[in-house]
């Protein structure tokens, strides 16, 4: 039973962008109610939270109660993925969920629960949930809107609920490891600062370092300080002020040709090229 709903429309809808369908209240309190992946829509997902009482979600051969606050996101034609009421549960189950569908939506989805899974821990009072228990002044009501406005509201719920499961890990000691190494090669970029000598700055092992952070930002410290020398060089080259053996010397380069090799290396044409265009 939908305790209230709120639905969309897009008036001429764009294939690339997510469109909302939409935001449900529901309770639940039969046994009866099963809803496997297979067969569904492959090109619409769900991401659905308990308020109260306890519903049950299946992923594979792995069975997760769904207790409050307990989330999953998923692709509804997901034939590894289910979700139900459980025959021992004493109470109803109510839950919030937004449904959204489009041409990229199995991508999206394939990389959300690449990166995060499928099951989540979300505060009841805060981010997501609160996001979506903001249209329930809307409810019964049937919204149109422009594709854009109908991505916004997609991307602004998946954002709520990646803030969600990202602040324990924005704000974790391998993270803060991370942004300090960031910091200590930013303001270094006029020299050649080994990756070791940033290692024992912040009191850890060469090892250590590269392998947290390259598990955190999916590159080496020593390709981060690449890309942000070369960043740097983009920028002064556009200032057109500097000569490239001047733009060389501030980036901890020894020569002109040395610059010039490198950023050649880098974006497959030479500094001259790019102040030219």
């Amino acid at each position: 039973m939908r305790l209230w709903e709120v639905r969309f429309q897009i008036l001429k809808t764009i294939d690339s962008l997510p469109v909302p369908d939409e935001i449900v209240l529901e309770e639940q309190d039969s046994p009866a109610y099963h809803l496997e992946g297979s067969g569904r829509d492959a090109y619409s997902a769900q991401i659905v939270t308990t308020l109260s009482g306890e519903g049950a979600f299946r992923c594979r051969n792995e069975v997760f109660r769904l207790l409050p606050g307990r989330t999953f996101l998923a692709r509804l034609g997901d034939p590894d993925t289910a979700y139900y009421y459980p025959g021992h549960a004493s109470s109803p189950w109510i839950f919030l969920w937004i449904s959204f569908y489009g041409r990229h939506v199995p991508e999206i989805m394939a990389d959300l629960n690449a990166r995060y899974g499928y099951v989540f821990d979300l505060p009841l009072d805060k981010g997501f949930v609160r996001h979506l228990e903001s249209y329930r002044s809307q409810r019964g009501t049937f919204q149109f809107l422009t594709p854009t406005a109908g991505a916004k509201i997609v991307f602004d719920a998946l954002a709520s609920f990646g803030e969600c499961i990202e602040s324990r890990e924005s704000f974790s000691p391998k993270a803060e490891l991370v942004r300090a190494a960031q910091e200590i090669i930013s303001a270094n970029l006029d020299r050649e600062l080994d990756i070791s000598a940033v290692a024992e700055k912040l009191h850890v092992s060469r090892e250590h370092l590269t392998r947290v952070f390259k598990a955190q930002t999916g590159i080496t410290p020593g390709v981060f300080a690449m890309e942000e020398r070369m960043r740097v060089a983009r920028r002064l080259l556009r200032d057109n002020t500097l000569t490239c053996k001047e733009i060389g010397e501030r980036l901890g380069y020894v020569s002109a040709t040395s610059f010039s090799r490198a950023f050649k290396h880098y974006y497959c044409y030479s500094p001259d090229a790019y102040k030219n265009r």
